[in-house]
């Protein structure tokens, strides 16, 4: 086979086995490539004999390395293994992903914040159908809430009015302001339909108890007859699925606004910035909550 203009031999080529072969193989432009891996460790198998070995040589298409070497002396291991420049360009994408989404995650409220405020830019508040006035309502504001979240009230939601929205004079902090002429039910109704926004406060504690569910009810009530995203829901912490009640996860279904508290510094001034957003106007509503 010498002087043939063999370049390559491919895996699986048959060759004699019943005896020790001698293979006269010079004057070929063997391609000292990974592609000739095969044939390199064939002829370095025991039942091969490679005749003038020294003039068996790679051609100018090998590896730099290799070109004019003998034959044998090429060994593909050190340089046909796993591709170091492919292999560490996966790792390091792997590892960019892993720290973006980490940083994602960890930002992810501070994201949220900016693009909360492009969407505004963008948009601005074209959907919006009912202005904010006071003069309108006896309530800028009603504040509905179990007892055990009184303190959350106390030392985050009430400062904060006073600091970044002093022009709503007019709230109703959660059963302290209703109308002392009134049953707790007809109480319950007026203050509803006489606040310009409902905001009730969603915890562990409300959600099992009978009265603030009542007030739920009365205020998704409100809410249909008006046709105004009149209610919104604000929850102090992380509750499961599971212990939703169903007036919740129907409230939400629907895509009625809600905002999440939270601890992070970014997600707080999110929430600060949706809570102003609806407090500037009440949109129209299409459909209704079966209650």
């Amino acid at each position: 086979m010498e002087r043939n203009r063999i370049i390559t031999i491919e895996p699986g080529t048959v060759f004699p086995t019943n005896k020790t072969m001698r293979i006269h193989a010079s004057g070929n432009p063997f391609s000292c490539t990974c592609d000739l891996s095969w044939f390199v460790g064939w002829l370095r198998s025991g039942n091969v004999e490679l005749i003038h070995p020294d003039d068996t040589l790679c051609s100018l298409s090998s590896i730099k390395d290799m070109v004019q070497s003998p034959i044998l002396s090429f060994h593909p291991d050190q340089y046909c293994g796993i591709n170091i420049l492919i292999t560490t360009g996966v790792s390091l994408s792997a590892v960019l992903v892993a720290i973006l989404c980490l940083v994602a995650y960890r930002k992810r409220w501070w994201l949220n914040y900016k693009l909360f405020l492009l969407k505004l830019a963008i948009f601005g508040y074209e959907e919006i159908n009912q202005d904010f006035d006071a003069e309108d309502y006896e309530y800028q504001l009603n504040l509905m809430y179990d007892e055990d979240d009184q303190e959350w009230v106390d030392q985050i939601m009430k400062p904060v009015l006073q600091e970044r929205f002093p022009h709503l004079q007019k709230v109703a902090f959660g059963d302290d302001n209703l109308n002392i002429e009134m049953f707790y039910i007809p109480a319950l109704h007026y203050v509803v339909e006489n606040s310009f926004k409902t905001v009730l406060l969603i915890s562990n504690n409300s959600v099992d108890e009978a009265w603030f569910m009542t007030k739920l009810r009365i205020a998704l009530e409100h809410l249909n007859d008006t046709r105004l995203d009149k209610v919104i829901l604000v929850f102090l912490e992380d509750i499961d699925d599971d212990d939703l009640p169903y007036l919740v996860r129907l409230f939400m279904s629907k895509n009625k606004p809600y905002m999440l508290w939270t601890e992070d510094e970014d997600g707080q001034e999110l929430f600060w910035a949706q809570f102003e957003k609806s407090m500037r106007a009440n949109r129209v509503i299409n459909s209704v909550i079966p209650v």
